[in-house]
């Protein structure tokens, strides 16, 4: 089953970028803290609809506990706002998909996962197909500015060490519990407490405004795929090995780049076609092998 929630996840995911890009002309910090703000207020709503008891299980020990998943998590979504700002989105996916290195290499050498030779083999062409697949070359007039290239290009690259962290946390702790719902009610609790916190001692209650948002149906929109992504995400972490599914979540570059080409006009040339077809091949290999 978690083989299902695993790609229904993929699926979702690939249209956020989309989403976000569409709402990218914001500042990043503004985007970054109304979004996590309402996207976890959306979680606390879901999970006490789905279980309300989850309300008399919650400790101060397992919030302490999830800090640093919380932390990190909150530090790679920042980045990938701030990504997609100073770039398109083909650029800055190519280099946030090797996220999924992180996260195989933590899952393999630290959890032990079990992973065969066919296996590797079908992962390592499925990762470097998605971030040739997604990479742009500067081919056409338009001239991008060298020092926002480099400011999307280190946002990147903190969003494949934050985010890829951030998953192999997150498998630790639906692993203990068991329950990923309960997980992503402790993040949502202590994220809306500090950005609470964050805006009384700053008094910048600006950056929770969504009335300040520019196009907030895609604001929106990007919300509720982010939020259904996550909790499908989640519950493939029960049965599923983290290193599995951070390789197959990186085939969603097949969807955002489809969606890139017929939504936002950004070109794919045949190439990349064929590129989208390996990968799509190495996923239905790894569903097979499982």
């Amino acid at each position: 089953m978690w083989l299902y929630y695993c790609i229904l996840s993929t699926i979702i995911w690939g249209f956020v970028a989309i989403a976000i890009k569409k709402c990218s002309n914001n500042e990043p910090k503004r985007i970054a803290i109304t979004g996590m703000l309402m996207y976890h207020s959306i979680i606390l709503i879901f999970s006490i609809i789905m279980n309300p008891e989850i309300l008399s299980k919650i400790t101060i020990i397992d919030i302490i506990k999830m800090l640093p998943g919380i932390a990190i998590q909150s530090l790679g979504f920042y980045c990938s706002i701030s990504a997609i700002k100073y770039s398109k989105v083909a650029v800055t996916t190519a280099i946030q998909k090797a996220q999924v290195i992180v996260t195989f290499a933590l899952g393999v050498i630290v959890l032990q996962e079990n992973c065969t030779i066919l296996q590797f083999i079908l992962s390592a062409i499925l990762v470097i197909l998605s971030i040739m697949v997604a990479k742009n070359k500067d081919n056409d007039k338009e001239r991008v500015d060298k020092k926002i290239k480099q400011k999307a290009i280190l946002y990147s690259y903190g969003v494949v060490i934050f985010y890829g962290i951030s998953d192999f946390i997150n498998k630790i702790y639906v692993t203990e519990y068991q329950d990923p719902l309960y997980v992503m009610f402790n993040y949502a609790v202590i994220i809306i407490m500090g950005i609470l916190i964050y805006c009384i001692l700053t008094k910048k209650w600006e950056y929770i405004d969504i009335r300040k948002i520019n196009s907030k149906k895609y604001f929106i929109l990007q919300l509720l795929l982010d939020v259904s992504s996550s909790i499908f995400d989640r519950f493939a972490l029960i049965d599923g090995d983290v290193s599995v599914i951070s390789v197959i979540s990186t085939s969603s570059i097949v969807v955002t780049m489809l969606a890139s080409r017929f939504i936002l006009k950004e070109k794919i040339s045949w190439k990349k076609y064929l590129m989208i077809t390996g990968i799509l091949i190495c996923v239905f290999g790894l569903a097979w092998i499982e």
